[in-house]
């Protein structure tokens, strides 16, 4: 509702001061919605990963009274990462409020309705750099950490080589199906947890997404697929995503962006493992404070101090994350070179 207020331009003048209008970047969250990665909060700041390669064999006959095979230990491997911190700081001065009016009525400004506006945006932006860094590993399978602060390459870590596959969409005899069986069979051997992968995912940028949907072997069943099954192209919680079944693959197009970069490079695309137990961990830290020292860390930490001297209220928070693909391999890079 309206409320009504003085004219800025002519102090004699009474005007309706309608609802502010806030100009905030959308907030991408697909990779979350998706549930890829679980979620395990950690003591210290520094974790190690055990790895071992079992090892499964066919046991052959033997005659009776033969010296019988011998059992072999699994290889292991130990393998620490560290945790990168984020903190964010703000504060609130008596200027924030001192004859300020709110934000959307004619009342006055308060502290508490400052601090809560200031902590909001600050946890959106914690939301979104956990996004953020949670698609930089899959589709660099790198800690995120531009600062240089922490650096660790998963592929190199673990040594393996990611698996590329170029659909070569601007071909109009490429077989598509063929690809997409090629990239879920890929998956499916080298996800290495013992499980049945029962779904993949494509995450792909917007480029790829309209190439795959303009080829000729698929033009047809798209066009089929969103004008009956989903008319209205199943919309997520945090926005529109166009999505597409194709070969038994939901192939996604995920056009996210912050600051001009993408999420999603140009022209790429990822296919990954959805509902594995333990492939993509996101460990959480406990924060720089006494309190929280040995204590199992949380998503996020956010502290108010008021200055003794009663000229400043600080606003602390900090969030320690680490997004680790405990199998890089999992993850195929699709590309289309033409």
């Amino acid at each position: 509702m309206a409320t009504t207020i003085r004219s800025y331009a002519n102090p004699y003048e009474k005007i309706d001061q309608t609802p502010e209008i806030n100009v905030v970047p959308n907030k991408w969250g697909l990779i979350n919605e998706l549930g890829i990665f679980n979620t395990e909060g950690v003591t210290q700041h520094t974790i190690s990963v055990e790895s071992y390669n079992g090892t499964l064999g066919l046991i052959t006959d033997q005659v009776r009274g033969a010296r019988n095979l011998v059992n072999k230990d699994d290889l292991r491997n130990i393998r620490a990462f560290s945790i990168p911190h984020f903190p964010v700081d703000d504060g609130v001065s008596p200027e924030d409020v001192q004859g300020k009016r709110a934000y959307g009525s004619d009342g006055i400004e308060t502290v508490d309705a400052v601090i809560a506006r200031k902590l909001a945006r600050i946890r959106q932006n914690h939301a979104i750099t956990l996004e953020f860094s949670r698609a930089w590993a899959l589709t660099r399978g790198e800690v995120y950490a531009p600062n240089g602060t922490v650096q660790a390459n998963y592929f190199t870590e673990f040594g393996v080589t990611q698996k590329v596959i170029d659909y070569t969409l601007g071909t109009a005899g490429t077989n598509v199906i063929a690809k997409s069986e090629e990239g879920l069979s890929y998956v499916q051997d080298n996800v290495m947890t013992g499980e049945v992968v029962n779904n993949v995912v494509v995450l792909c940028s917007p480029e790829f997404f309209a190439k795959l949907i303009d080829h000729a072997s698929v033009k047809t069943a798209f066009q089929f697929y969103t004008s009956t099954q989903e008319p209205l192209r199943q919309r997520l919680g945090t926005g529109l995503y166009r999505r597409f079944v194709f070969g038994s693959i939901e192939y996604i197009e995920y056009r996210a962006s912050y600051n001009g970069q993408r999420l999603i490079p140009a022209g790429e695309a990822y296919m990954i493992p959805v509902g594995t137990t333990d492939t993509f961990m996101t460990y959480h830290s406990p924060s720089m404070k006494f309190g929280a020292v040995n204590t199992v860390g949380e998503e996020m930490y956010a502290y108010t101090y008021y200055d003794p001297r009663d000229e400043k209220i600080l606003i602390q928070t900090e969030q320690n994350t680490l997004n680790l693909i405990r199998r890089p391999q999992s993850v195929v890079k699709l590309i289309t070179s033409n």
